[in-house]
């Protein structure tokens, strides 16, 4: 374990050492051989990303597959690239737009708080990048890995511009999240991994499966509302970021309760659909999402 971390770290420090060198640019083209070998002698990646790729185009042909394959790993790869380079030179000149930041300025006046919901799919760290022009204080429920190889573009940077609320913390970080609603602030929280807790189960892609319901407990507890963001690269250094949906999750009814949780999860993921419609190869599980 201690040897694979450390050609982790190496493979990262090389493709560090190579954007210094060569910018944006060289980090990109030496991405390629590399996603391409990856792909080519890795039998593993491909059962990993088989499932989804089975629901979003059933029915194709092996090597179109295999080229399914290649084109996510290397948008995932692409993403990486782009978060080092922010990580490392702070740049602004990526463009990008920010579809429904008006209606995010209107729930956030409001003064109730608002639960941002996100998702692995593009670069979530982008849309974090980007919100720190909201009027009030943005933070984060993760997991935290401050160890890990793998940085976040905020750890290269040595500063961030929001607050991280440890979701490994006391109560999984709910109370510093409600606190956080309470004073009017945006929580945002990744909705489509089930580790433990409550969970909801909707139908993705023509199966049914399960996610949390952490953050429409939330969202119902402090009276805010939940908005789905998703950011997306649209090309080589343009970003998407769009609301795709917002709503407000209420307990009328203790005897309707799971049924509401259930409503919540199916706008989740119905966003999330229509958001893979579009781009269909940053779709960032790498795992049987259905299996959790």
């Amino acid at each position: 374990m201690a040897l694979k971390k450390q050609l982790e770290a190496l493979g990262h420090w090389f493709f560090y050492m190579t954007m210094r060198v060569f910018g944006h640019g060289g980090g990109s083209v030496l991405l390629v051989p590399v996603i391409f070998c990856y792909a080519l002698c890795s039998r593993g990646i491909h059962r990993t990303v088989r499932p989804y790729f089975n629901h979003r185009f059933p029915g194709r042909k092996a090597w179109k597959y295999w080229w399914y394959t290649f084109k996510n790993l290397l948008s995932f790869g692409q993403v990486l690239v782009d978060r080092g380079w922010i990580g490392l030179t702070g740049d602004s000149s990526f463009d990008g737009e920010f579809i429904g930041y008006n209606t995010l300025l209107d729930l956030i006046e409001k003064k109730k708080g608002v639960v941002l919901l996100t998702g692995h799919v593009g670069n979530w760290q982008a849309a974090l990048a980007n919100l720190d022009g909201l009027p009030v204080r943005v933070h984060a429920l993760m997991q935290y890995d401050r160890q890990a190889v793998a940085k976040h573009f905020f750890d290269i940077r040595g500063k961030r511009s929001f607050e991280i609320i440890d979701a490994d913390g006391p109560f999984g970080g709910m109370i510093d999240a409600a606190a956080a609603l309470q004073r009017g602030e945006v929580v945002t929280i990744m909705g489509d991994r089930l580790i433990s807790g409550s969970s909801s189960g909707v139908d993705f892609l023509g199966e049914p499966m399960k996610l949390p319901d952490a953050a429409y407990m939330l969202a119902a507890t402090a009276g805010a509302p939940v908005a789905v963001l998703f950011a997306a690269k649209t090309g080589r250094k343009t970003y998407q970021l769009k609301m795709w949906d917002y709503f407000y999750p209420r307990y009328e009814d203790r005897s309707r309760r799971a049924l509401m949780l259930r409503e919540c999860a199916g706008k989740y993921i119905a966003a999330m659909e229509a958001y893979l419609q579009q781009f269909p190869f940053q779709w960032y599980n790498f795992y049987n999402i259905w299996k959790q």
